[in-house]
């Protein structure tokens, strides 16, 4: 491609066929970090029924005759629904051309790994990152698919959090347990009483148990206060962070990337127990050139299906504690003063988008509006009570800030 002329769409199908071996998959990028841990379902277009078998008896003394009344069990249908996520890319390859000479070996060899091909993988590469940040926790919305991936289909987290607010994953279940908050002097004793809470069917088996990097870095940190020197390259796992320890490797700790700053959500499982669903590979890595009325400009678009769903949230495959997903990190600064007839903002903070209500314990000192502007009413005090609702897998919360109302000097 001569980035001084006009753009061939036409020579750019033509490389795009001509080098499909040098496609890169969304899979194989960015996004893998996260999908390697979970179970493919290839060949998905639209949905599919998964379901773990929950063991049954079939076995009695014998009586001579066939009386049929045992089950090996049952399965609890589960369905995983695929959505499909657009890729789109309009972009001045001008731009690119350094970039290009000094990422790829070979570049200045333009049949070795043509531009063409670089810039499509570049777009794969976007996507992936896009994928890879909003896995976890994305919400489908029919109203924001314009807004980003985030919204196109239905997180790992964002199920189990839906299945929480349901009440399906409960301490009263089985499938919860309540470790409290984790600290560097309980976070191993805490990870090591919920695996052993575990029926003797699920602790004799090898489970996994995924956590925060947030939740890793306790758990070192306790580590090195039982003694153990913990030791490791790169960010390689050792021995000591491989398996939760005194279960005599049987539960694998998996330090999962992306989960939200934070967050001290732990899920013991049995390996397998989540699935994403897709179509076929060759879908993430086709970006189709097309011409865009812009000779100058490089635009390409592709499609693929993507959605995820936990096999079984029974008691025997499957466990979480009690922290959230998402932090919330509502805040504010206390106390406010403000003159009587006069205006002041509450300063908050919070990462959540969770709705905020604003109210004031006594509105004959102080009012508030929807935005957290409070007015001044008489000399006096009154108590701003901030309320953020509950979002996806953001937990709601409250914070409270006085308000000290001076007279006014008028």
């Amino acid at each position: 491609m001569d980035l001084t002329k006009p753009i061939d769409i036409t020579a750019v199908q033509d490389a795009v066929k001509r080098h499909q071996d040098l496609l890169v998959s969304i899979r194989d990028k960015e996004a893998s970090r996260l999908l390697s841990l979970f179970a493919p379902m290839p060949g998905i277009k639209d949905s599919i029924v998964l379901g773990r078998t929950e063991l049954g008896s079939v076995s009695r003394g014998y009586t001579g005759k066939f009386l049929g009344q045992l089950e090996s069990g049952k399965i609890v249908p589960r369905t995983l629904k695929v959505y499909p996520v657009v890729m789109e890319m309009e972009d001045e390859p001008e731009r690119y051309r350094r970039w290009y000479l000094g990422d790829v070996a070979g570049g200045i060899i333009p049949n070795t790994h043509p531009f063409e091909i670089w810039l499509n993988n570049y777009g794969i590469d976007c996507a992936s990152e896009d994928l890879a940040a909003a896995l976890l926790t994305a919400k489908r919305d029919e109203t924001k698919l314009k807004d980003g991936v985030q919204y196109a289909f239905d997180g790992p987290l964002t199920i189990i959090q839906a299945e929480i607010a349901a009440g399906n994953i409960a301490v009263a279940k089985g499938n919860r347990y309540a470790t409290g908050a984790l600290t560097r002097a309980n976070v191993g004793t805490k990870l090591l009483e919920m695996w052993r809470s575990r029926k003797k069917s699920f602790r004799d088996k090898q489970s996994e148990m995924w956590i925060s990097s947030d939740v890793m870095d306790l758990y070192v940190d306790w580590l090195e206060d039982q003694g153990v020197h913990v030791t490791g390259t790169q960010g390689e796992a050792t021995q000591e962070t491989a398996y939760l320890r005194n279960t005599a490797k049987k539960v694998k700790l998996v330090e999962v990337p992306y989960m939200p700053e934070g967050s001290q959500f732990v899920m013991l499982m049995m390996p397998r127990t989540i699935f994403y669903g897709y179509d076929k590979d060759s879908d993430m890595k086709q970006l189709k050139p097309f011409a865009s009325g812009n000779p100058y400009m490089y635009t390409a678009v592709g499609k693929y299906v993507i959605g995820f769903q936990l096999v079984s949230i029974h008691e025997l495959i499957f466990c979480c504690n009690d922290q959230p997903i998402s932090p919330n990190t509502l805040d504010a600064v206390t106390p406010l003063a403000v003159t009587a007839n006069a205006t002041a903002d509450i300063e908050f903070t919070t990462n959540s988008p969770g709705a905020l209500t604003f109210t004031s314990s006594d509105t004959s000192k102080a009012t508030v509006d929807d935005e957290g502007k409070v007015t001044g009413v008489a000399e006096g005090t009154a108590t701003i009570t901030i309320a953020q609702a509950a979002f996806n897998t953001f937990p709601a919360a409250t914070k409270t800030v006085t308000v000290n109302v001076a007279a006014s000097n008028g």
